[in-house]
């Protein structure tokens, strides 16, 4: 038998200097299995030895020649017995990982390594620092491997390697296409606009061109002589220099088309002729999604959920989300389906659905770009089990579409019984804590079953975002259990805040995930038996400070060399006082990198202020003089700060000292935006109204705004008319705008006559709808406002509810709740009073009671359109409830569809009453 981790052997692997840190002293052994042991016991104790894994391996996409490279590596025991391997990282110029194997010559070059310890089943998560050496200059492969040797033996021995990522080694940029985007669909001979960001992954400054495609494949093959032209090039831009790491996004207006309609792929490359020595040369294209070209409809369904869980017999109700992607106006039916998996697939003209069909509905026509909810009331019979709820737009495909393969979608799961369905919503506590020092943790459980049930929950600290139940209890690697507390009896729909109190306990020093799991011993029958554990914040262990920036402020614009003040919030969450400093950058995306001690980073720093000793806990806001400058000419970038930003404290958490604020105009150009937008909140059906917008300039330079569009949209996504595309939404008025200077605004009344039908619409405004002003920000010019419900119906609101600080268990009590009428037409309704653990007030249905307690009702008497009648109601608190309660008021309770205008806006919660 091998002997465990030769010495003669690991002296000899490549990695010398490093090894002679770590020593070439015997590492402990693995059990083994006796050399006369008979063969049945020798595959006895090879299938119950260890196992060891890479599973994943990572690093920089660039370093420079000579430099440390930060490395990160998961190695895993999948086996029955401890072990401590030895874990190898290499670079190599193929895929293929070849680990030394002394006396042969070295193939791949060694980068790094360590020992780990591992029990069986457990995982551990490793950085180090590695060392290119004298690697040439290029692209290379980091790989891993776990007990390269071959020293320990395992059940598995052909499973220890594990391919990572490239990273280039140089001193040269890496260009590349991070992301590019376009319409799904356009029509014939129609030019579009494209997004695309181009980042710099090198080590380098670089910046080139980069060139738009159409491409009928996902290939996207620039016209590099002698390759002959394959794709269709539509656009070209150039971009400026990037600094390494840094990121920027453009748009372009293309200036060619697919010349045929069908499917085609937007595609970009960066540095397209090559002409930028780069550290990766094949990574510089990159594909989209499919665009359909042509004059087509194109329906999806984008969303459909139906209730979590649900009584066998009783009727149920599921929702789906419509949308036109296409070109061309279309309808088509809808088609609901329950499926034991999450492919739905519907009935066919020869072959019926493996799923249940449940029932389906019409889809009234949609114009391009609209989208449509419809739902839909189901008997589904005495059915039990877990399903998942999909629905069909198009089923028999009697639409011509552009894309035939995305009409279904599967939403959520529906399990059907009678029993209790607990779940952990949050789960949060401090986060940081000394070693052994006490933690307390809040929880909260939700029953989203159909039976009432009591349970417990229990609160550990994991290294992953996993929380898994240790078994055994105890052994390494697995969770820590810092607390457990019971749940009481919670009916269906209720939920309670657990608070747990523990301790670290044996959790070493360093950082772990926060996670509860309820009924982790799984005591009791649940609808779902999967869903019963969450992971929270992460919680830092050890003696140390930890700074986050908490706000960042600053101007709305400002003119390049114009000095101005800049607001941050930095405090100290970790376990010790310490004093330290912030820096304020102005970046072109919102992850603020800061400079590092060998130079600048890819944003630009433009201010600085110590921060003074902070206990732990304390926060400390600054006001930090800066200088405006714009590093890519005139445009918008993100405000941003940084605490620590040369890294001088060690902390807890070394990731969660940047903060990106809101984005600043820097430059000469004006920047429109509207600040509010205001109409009735009901009106009759062709009847005329007022709207009232407010635009204002915040930018550096007077200009002349144009106009304002007005729309009624039926969701919150406005989508103006374009210069050959109509609107989803409903143009109903315009006004124009005059010369706005710097800091001015101007408020108009606008008209609305056009006649729309009943239902509840959005009031939205959009300012310079065709974007013909060159302004700082484009994407802050449109507003959404009240929503107007128009028909013949009233619509009922609680405007406040009051009650008193306190009252006794079982006693009655008196409480307040105003009503108005904001309807068109009048009506009478009722009051309800509810008492609930939380803010969301949840009223009592035909099919039972709900979570919350009925403290009250008062029916409010005839009301006329915009009447306000205040009710006093003789409330009881119950006799089982007690602790600090909400008090809500629901008009309708009884929630009759269709008897009102909008029927969501019936609930208000008030104060709290605490109970005793």
């Amino acid at each position: 038998m091998r002997k465990q981790h030769s010495a003669a052997w690991r002296c000899v692997t490549g990695l010398t200097a490093w090894m002679t840190l770590v020593g070439c002293g015997e590492a402990p052994q693995a059990p083994q299995a006796s050399e006369t042991a008979p063969l049945e016991a020798a595959a006895q104790s090879l299938a119950d030895g260890p196992d060891f894994v890479v599973t994943s391996v990572t690093g920089p996409t660039s370093v420079l020649p000579g430099q440390p490279i930060p490395l990160t590596v998961r190695v895993c025991n999948q086996g029955t017995q401890p072990g401590s391997p030895l874990v190898e990282l290499y670079l190599s110029s193929d895929k293929v990982i070849t680990p030394h194997d002394p006396p042969g010559p070295v193939v791949d070059a060694p980068v790094g390594g360590l020992f780990v310890n591992l029990g069986p089943g457990e995982c551990q998560t490793h950085q180090l620092q590695g060392w290119p050496g004298a690697v040439p200059e290029g692209a290379w492969y980091l790989g891993a491997a776990v007990d390269p040797g071959k020293e320990i033996t395992e059940s598995n021995e052909a499973n220890n390697l594990r391919l990572g990522s490239r990273i280039g080694v140089g001193n040269k940029p890496d260009l590349v296409v991070s992301s590019v985007t376009g319409p799904s669909t356009l029509p014939l001979n129609q030019p579009f606009t494209a997004t695309v960001s181009v980042c710099n992954q090198g080590t380098q400054v670089g910046g080139s061109v980069v060139e738009l495609y159409l491409s009928q494949d996902t290939v996207i093959t620039p016209p590099v002589p002698p390759n002959p032209p394959t794709d269709l090039p539509v656009g070209l831009l150039p971009f400026p220099p990037l600094e390494p790491g840094q990121c920027q996004t453009q748009q372009v207006q293309t200036w060619g088309a697919a010349p045929t309609e069908g499917t085609w792929y937007l595609g970009a490359a960066v540095d397209p002729l090559n002409g930028t020595p780069e550290l990766i040369e094949d990574n510089n294209t990159r594909a989209s999604s499919r665009i359909g070209v042509g004059n087509r409809p194109e329906l999806v369904v984008t969303v459909v959920t139906g209730p979590t869980t649900s009584l066998p017999g009783r009727d149920i109700t599921v929702t789906a989300t419509v949308c036109n992607q296409g070109t061309q106006p279309g309808g088509a039916p809808v088609e609901w389906y329950l499926s034991q998996d999450a492919v739905i697939t519907p009935n066919g003209p020869t072959a019926p659905s493996p799923d249940l069909f449940v029932g389906g509905t019409g889809v009234p026509m949609l114009n391009p770009g609209q989208c449509q909810s419809v739902t839909f009331n189901t008997y589904v019979g005495s059915l039990e089990g877990q399903y998942y709820v999909g629905a069909v737009v198009d089923p028999a495909n009697g639409v011509q579409e552009f894309f035939e393969d995305n009409n279904t979608r599967a939403g959520n799961r529906i399990a059907f019984g009678s029993r209790p369905d607990f779940v952990v919503t949050s789960v949060s506590g401090t986060s940081g804590v000394q070693p052994n020092g006490p933690l307390s943790a809040a929880v909260r459980v939700c029953n989203q079953g159909t039976a009432p049930g009591a349970t417990q929950v229990e609160v550990f600290l994991s290294q992953d975002a996993t929380i898994a139940l240790p078994v055994p209890p105890g052994g390494p690697g697995q969770d820590v259990l810092v607390g457990m507390a019971p749940v009481d009896p919670l009916e269906p729909g209720q939920c309670r805040t657990v608070t747990i109190s523990g301790s670290t306990g044996p959790a070493s020093e360093g950082t772990w995930y926060l996670g509860a799991i309820v009924d982790a011993r799984q005591w009791e029958t649940e609808l779902f038996e999967d869903n019963n554990t969450r992971a929270g914040n992460r919680v830092a262990i050890g003696y140390r400070a930890d700074f986050t920036v908490t706000a960042v402020t600053g101007p709305v614009s400002v003119v390049p060399g114009q000095p101005f003040n800049v607001t941050a919030t930095v405090c100290n969450q970790g376990t010790q006082a310490e004093h330290g400093d912030v820096e304020v950058y102005l970046s072109q995306d919102n992850v603020i990198t800061p400079r590092s001690p060998s130079g600048p980073g890819p944003d630009v720093a433009i201010g600085f202020a110590p921060i003074g000793m902070m206990a732990p806990g304390q926060c400390q806001t600054v006001t930090i003089p800066a200088f405006a400058f714009a590093p890519g000419g005139d445009g918008a970038y993100f405000l941003g700060a940084y605490a620590d930003p040369m890294g001088r404290t060690t902390e807890l958490f070394e990731d969660n000292n940047a903060r990106a604020g809101a984005r600043v105009g820097v430059g000469y150009r004006p920047d429109f935006t509207v600040t509010s937008v205001t109409g009735p909140t009901s009106t009759r059906p062709f009847q005329a109204f007022n709207a009232t917008v407010t635009v204002c300039n915040q930018g550096t330079q007077p200009d002349y705004a144009g106009g304002v569009e007005l729309y009624l949209s039926q969701d919150t996504v406005i989508t103006p008319t374009g210069p050959s595309t109509p609107s989803p939404d409903i143009n109903v008025g315009y006004a124009s705008l005059g010369t706005l200077a710097p800091g001015m605004c101007q408020t108009l009344t606008i008209p609305v006559t056009s006649g729309i039908s009943e239902g509840v619409w959005y009031l939205a405004a959009v300012v310079d709808p065709r974007n013909l002003v060159t302004e700082f920000l484009d994407d802050n010019n449109t507003r959404v406002g009240n929503r107007i419900g128009i028909g013949d119906r009233p619509d009922f609101v609680v405007t406040s509810v009051t009650g008193p600080a306190s009252t006794q268990s079982g006693q009655p009590f008196n409480a307040s709740a105003r009503v108005c009428n904001q309807g068109t037409m009048s009506g009478s309704t009722d009051v309800a009073l509810y008492l609930s653990e939380d803010s969301v007030i949840t009223p009592s249905s035909p099919s039972g009671p709900g979570p919350d307690f009925l403290a009250g009702s008062m029916p409010t008497g005839n009301l006329e359109p915009g009447q306000c009648l205040t009710l006093t109601v003789n409330a009881s608190s119950g006799g089982n409830l007690r602790g600090s309660l909400y008090l809500g008021a629901i008009a309708d309770p009884y929630g009759w569809i269709g008897n009102e205008l909008i029927e969501d806006n019936n609930t208000r919660v008030g104060s709290r009453i605490t109970v005793n």
